[in-house]
């Protein structure tokens, strides 16, 4: 990892290591006189604090500080953690009620560093902010974590207050469930017990294998016909008393749990009967009608949230129903354009004015945003400057709590670069988020780092040149004409050979160069399936024959090879594997040979006949020219 240490490091020395100018000095040549106190009575998360500022301290130096309570005498050195004695001892107006929740203050005072938060929680948020703003410890993904080796640290006055802007962050993405990833970057989970259902929960709530068959009325009526496969009736009174009967079982499992989701399932099958029609007239749109139905269960549950969406035929704020107070909204940003932020980007028009009407009627809304390519999670997805604006939008809306749709469980293009960028972003949208960028570059690729961030600059520049659109369903192929054009991807490429090479003694960041690869390689798959050029194209012709291109029969074989090896298990929301994409590729070819003159090729043998139509494959569409 010397790579690391020489491109993030070396300011770091400078300050904390080489600095005399530091008002306090905790450590020195593996010594210290410091001593961490805690309440007498401590909350966990003020225990886990300390603990935590222990255990990297004597990573970072070698040197494990005792921890003792605040009922003993004060000395001369203390880092005093939480909200202690120690605050009246030395006059210490923290200001609690500026910082309420998770914020917290970090406070150099003569020889004593506080860090306290507006609650526990706040307290061990600032213990990881003081080791990664001022120690240099960087957590940037749940397998690469820098802890500098430092003999001297020495602190600067410090007077550091922050409170976050966002009052619930959570993001969607594999491995961040992690505890020690979520509590580092200050991140909420839906999986922490505090939901008791998340989200499309009608089918939970009805479900149809158990009530359809005696009462198809529960369930949407679609041209006539009651439909399994749809929402169910909200217009249908006994719908109402099952759901809450069925609802209250539930929470009386879950009897900790604080949110309920009673929410449309993912799809438009909204009831079209009578009664749901005349109902979406009366009350000005479908939104209304959930609404409505949302707040009579939310009344019979006034100590609980009762949320539900505002998604696709429900995005749009009703006119006439306003919601309780107990019921929390949350609004869905599929439809958005991802090459402009949202607010000023013109097709997202309907978008901004939705969040206007919805924050009129109410201030408890969660922002569900997307920030990946769900069609081809391994494909180049050129958003990351759309990241920091559309956060300071919602902020600026009045939007306090926040949702951001990654990949899931899946790995998708740059997931730790982006996962690292919004963790930030959502304690602070002010931030500079090509500075945030640029560091995780450096310590995440090492001498990689500038070829990375070469491509990912030309990327953004070509897909806004142009005023292309980037949409979460498209295809690398949608591309052609702005950051995907065919004339650019050798100059990718000999970007990628140049990062490779620089960082081919360090196998691990080797990893992780050609893991940021694979969507490329995805892509010229993609773009040569539809020979948009010449050169991109799986076929050459020699003596009126055309056969596929070894080079192009290779980079299917080493995308593959690699995705297995990066632990790449599925490429799309669908679920295919590497291998069913490399088949399907294979197959796809195989079917055809009608687009080549004389019908006459060769492939490699041990295709199989998988049996798919020629234009969609599981998600994957191959359009003819």
């Amino acid at each position: 990892m010397k790579d690391i240490k020489l491109s993030i490091l070396f300011l770091f020395f400078l300050f904390a290591v080489m600095g005399c100018q530091g008002q306090l000095t905790i450590v020195d040549q593996k010594q210290s006189d410091y001593t961490i106190i805690l309440p007498v009575y401590p909350q966990p998360d003020e225990v886990k604090a300390a603990t935590e500022l222990q255990k990297y301290l004597a990573k970072i130096s070698g040197v494990t500080l005792p921890i003792i309570a605040d009922d003993q005498e004060p000395a001369n050195h203390e880092i005093i953690i939480g909200k202690s004695h120690r605050l009246d001892q030395f006059k210490v107006k923290a200001g609690f009620k500026e910082f309420e929740g998770d914020g917290f203050l970090i406070l150099t005072k003569k020889e004593q560093l506080f860090i306290i938060g507006g609650s526990p929680q706040g307290t061990l948020n600032g213990v990881y902010t003081f080791l990664e703003e001022y120690l240099g410890c960087r957590f940037y993904s749940p397998d690469v974590i820098f802890i500098p080796k430092l003999y001297r640290i020495a602190l600067p006055a410090i007077k550091d207050r922050q409170v976050p802007m966002f009052t619930y962050r959570e993001m969607y993405f594999p491995g961040r469930n992690d505890p020690e990833y979520l509590a580092w970057h200050k991140l909420h989970s839906h999986n922490s017990g505090a939901w008791g259902m998340w989200v499309h929960t009608f089918d939970d709530l009805i479900p149809p294998e158990t009530y359809f068959s005696a009462h198809p009325e529960y369930f949407s009526e679609i041209n006539g016909i009651r439909t399994l496969s749809g929402q169910i009736c909200l217009t249908n009174p006994e719908v109402f008393n099952v759901l809450v009967e069925n609802l209250r079982t539930k929470m009386e499992a879950q009897p900790g749990a604080l949110y309920w989701s009673v929410s449309q399932n993912d799809n438009y099958l909204a009831c079209q009967c009578n009664e749901c029609r005349q109902a979406a007239e009366d009350l000005g749109g479908e939104s209304a009608i959930l609404l409505q139905f949302v707040n009579r269960v939310a009344a019979l549950f006034p100590d609980k949230v009762i949320s539900t969406l505002a998604y696709q035929y429900t995005r749009s704020a009703p006119r006439q129903v306003k919601p309780l107070p107990n019921v929390n909204i949350m609004l869905c940003s599929i439809e958005c354009n991802r090459s402009l932020p949202i607010a000023d980007d013109p097709s997202s028009a309907s978008f901004v004015k939705d969040i206007k009407d919805w924050t009129k009627l109410t201030g408890n809304i969660l922002i569900w945003d997307y920030v990946v390519q769900f069609r081809n999670y391994i494909s180049p997805f050129p958003n990351l400057r759309v990241l920091q604006p559309n956060l300071e939008f919602f902020a600026d809306k009045g939007c306090r709590l926040m949702f951001q749709q990654g990949s899931g469980s899946a790995l998708s293009e740059f997931v730790d670069l982006r996962s690292y960028m919004i963790a930030k972003l959502l304690w602070n949208p002010e931030l500079d988020a090509q500075e945030i960028m640029k560091d995780f570059l450096a310590g995440y690729y090492g001498a990689a780092a500038p070829y990375l961030e070469d491509y990912i600059g030309i990327l953004h520049d070509e897909l806004e040149s142009p005023g292309d659109n980037l949409w979460i369903y498209g295809y690398p192929y949608s591309g052609i004409d702005s950051y995907l054009r065919p004339h650019l991807i050798p100059f990718y490429q000999d970007l990628f050979d140049k990062a490779e090479k620089a960082v081919e003694d360090y196998p691990e960041i080797l990893d992780r160069v050609r893991f940021a690869r694979l969507p490329l390689d995805f892509a010229i798959l993609d773009i040569s399936l539809h020979q948009a050029d010449r050169e991109l194209s799986w076929f050459s012709e020699e003596d009126g024959r055309y056969e596929p291109k070894q080079e192009m029969v290779n980079l299917l074989d080493t995308f593959v090879y690699r995705c297995n090896r990066l632990n790449v298990a599925m490429l799309n929301e669908q679920g295919t594997t590497p291998d069913d994409y490399r088949l399907m590729v294979r197959q796809y070819l195989l079917k055809n040979a009608d687009r080549h003159p004389g019908n006459q090729y060769r492939f490699p043998a041990g295709c199989p006949n998988m049996g798919f139509p020629a234009r969609t494959i599981h998600g994957f569409i191959f359009y003819r020219r």
